[in-house]
C-alpha cells in the first residue's frame, strides 16, 4: 500500500511538474509536422517524425536489440530517462534516480525506468494509472523495432502529451520494463521489490503497449482486456469514433505481455497490440517495416486514453478492492 507520506509528497510535487511543463506546448495531431527533425521533449510528440526518430534510435544496429545486461540495454534506459527528465516527469526513487536496477533469472544486470506525473486531485492522487512498454528484445541481430521500440515510442509520446496539459487527477506512472521477453521479470520486480513504495494496491489501471507498429499486417489494432463492463471498455468506447482510420478489436483476454503481472493481482488493463506474423521475434523486425501512418493514430488514441483514465469519475480502484476477475486463469 502506498504510504500516506508518499501520497502527500506526490500531491505536493504536482505544481512543480506543471510549472516545468508550462512551456512545453505544440503537442501536434496525427500527421502534423511530419518533416520535423529528431524528436525532443519540446517537439510535436504525436507526429510521424517524432515516433520515427525514437524507433530508429531504439532499434538501431548499434544498440543491437537492447538485450538485458548489454551496452544497448543501458543506452536505451538512458534514452528513456533523459526523455522523462526533459519532460519534467518525477523519478520515483528516493535517490532521484530514474532506473530501478534488478537482476533477471539469467543473472543479467538490468533495470526498469520509471517516471511519474503526480495527480492534482487530493481525493484520487493516491491512485496510479500505469502506462507501460518493455525495453528489451533478443539482440544478436534481432533489433525489435516493433517489439517493442514501437511501444516505447508511443509511451514517451503519451507522456509528452500529458505533461503539456493541466495535469491528471490521478497519478500517472510511465514504466519502461526490463526483461519482459524472459517472463515479465521487470514488471514482477516492480511490484514485488520496488524501492519506490508503489504497491499493486496503488495501481488501479494498466495501459500496456507491446508491438503496436504493424497495423498494416492485418488491418487491426487490438485493445485487449476491454471486456464488456470494464473501465477500459468504457474509456475506449467514448473515444473510438474519433479514430475512423483505426479498426479496433475490443475485448478478449491476453497473456502476452507485462500487463499479466498486474491483472493477476486484480488490476484492470487495456493492452494495445498489432499482429506481426512474419517478423515476430525475427531479424526482419526492423524500423523500415513500421506502419507509421497508423502508429501515429495509435499514439494519439493512447494519449487520449491516458488522459481519460487519469481523469475519469469511474471507480478504477473498485475492481481491485472487490477482487473482480480481470485476468484469465
Amino acid at each position: 500500500m502506498q504510504t500516506p507520506s508518499l501520497s502527500r509528497a506526490l500531491a505536493l510535487l504536482a505544481p512543480l511538474v506543471l510549472s516545468a511543463c508550462a512551456e512545453r506546448r505544440g503537442g501536434g495531431k496525427p500527421g502534423a509536422d511530419d518533416t520535423a527533425g529528431p524528436a525532443t521533449c519540446v517537439d510535436a510528440p504525436l507526429s510521424i517524425a517524432a515516433l520515427q526518430a525514437d524507433i530508429r534510435q531504439l532499434a538501431s544496429p548499434e544498440w543491437d536489440g537492447r538485450r538485458p545486461g548489454t551496452a544497448g540495454d543501458a543506452a536505451a534506459r538512458d534514452y528513456v530517462a533523459a526523455r522523462f527528465a526533459c519532460l519534467g516527469l518525477e523519478p520515483l526513487l528516493a535517490t532521484g534516480a530514474w532506473a530501478e536496477p534488478f537482476v533477471d533469472h539469467k543473472g543479467r544486470q538490468t533495470a526498469n525506468v520509471l517516471g511519474a506525473i503526480p495527480g492534482r486531485d487530493a481525493a484520487v492522487a493516491h491512485e496510479v494509472v500505469l502506462v507501460s512498454a518493455h525495453l528489451d528484445h533478443f539482440g544478436r541481430g534481432r533489433l525489435g523495432a516493433n517489439d517493442d521500440a514501437s511501444g516505447l515510442a508511443v509511451m514517451m509520446a503519451a507522456a509528452a502529451a500529458l505533461a503539456q496539459g493541466p495535469g491528471p487527477r490521478r497519478t500517472v506512472i510511465f514504466a519502461a520494463f526490463g526483461s519482459e521477453e524472459s517472463g515479465f521479470e521487470g514488471s514482477e520486480a516492480f511490484v514485488s521489490a520496488s524501492a519506490s513504495e508503489i504497491s499493486p494496491a496503488d495501481v488501479v489501471f494498466n495501459l500496456n503497449l507491446d508491438m503496436v507498429g504493424s497495423y498494416d499486417q492485418t488491418g487491426m489494432v487490438y485493445a485487449l482486456g476491454t471486456m464488456a463492463g470494464t473501465p477500459g471498455r468504457r474509456a475506449i468506447n467514448a473515444l473510438v469514433d474519433d479514430y475512423p482510420d483505426l479498426d479496433i478489436g475490443l475485448g478478449d483476454w491476453s497473456d502476452l505481455s507485462d500487463h499479466v503481472t498486474f491483472c493477476r493481482r486484480g488490476v484492470p488493463y487495456l493492452f494495445f497490440w498489432t499482429e506481426d506474423p512474419e517478423c515476430y521475434h525475427q531479424p526482419c523486425d526492423t524500423e523500415d517495416r513500421i506502419d507509421y501512418r497508423h502508429l501515429v493514430e495509435i499514439a494519439d488514441l493512447t494519449a487520449a486514453l491516458v488522459s481519460a483514465l487519469s481523469d475519469t469519475d469511474d471507480d478504477l480502484g473498485g475492481a481491485v478492492r472487490r477482487g473482480e476477475r480481470v485476468c484469465r486463469g
